[in-house]
């Protein structure tokens, strides 16, 4: 299924099937900042799977990306908490 993003008269981006010719609105944003913010767009694509408003096919490669941005969370975090312990424990030798 091939898509095409457009920008319409007013400015908003589309989405357009090029098979059913169908328009969807793109989302102007999605929050993917938080572990949370990925679980929930997880999920959402999982519903509009289990609705069949998403392909399996298309919502299990987006489940496989979103899932490699929360080991991304997941790694950033632990990297600033080691950081926070590797500074007290410097910080308690001087």
């Amino acid at each position: 299924m091939s898509k095409e993003v457009l920008k319409t008269t007013e400015s908003m981006a589309v989405t357009i099937d090029s098979s059913t010719g169908k328009l969807d609105p793109t989302p102007r944003e999605i929050h993917l900042k938080t572990a949370d913010n990925v679980r929930l767009e997880m999920a959402k694509v999982y519903r509009e799977m289990r609705r069949g408003v998403v392909d399996t096919s298309d919502g299990t490669k987006l489940v496989y990306v979103l899932a490699q941005i929360g080991k991304m969370i997941e790694l950033h975090e632990i990297e600033q908490r080691i950081s926070m312990l590797e500074e007290r424990k410097g910080n308690e030798f001087k």
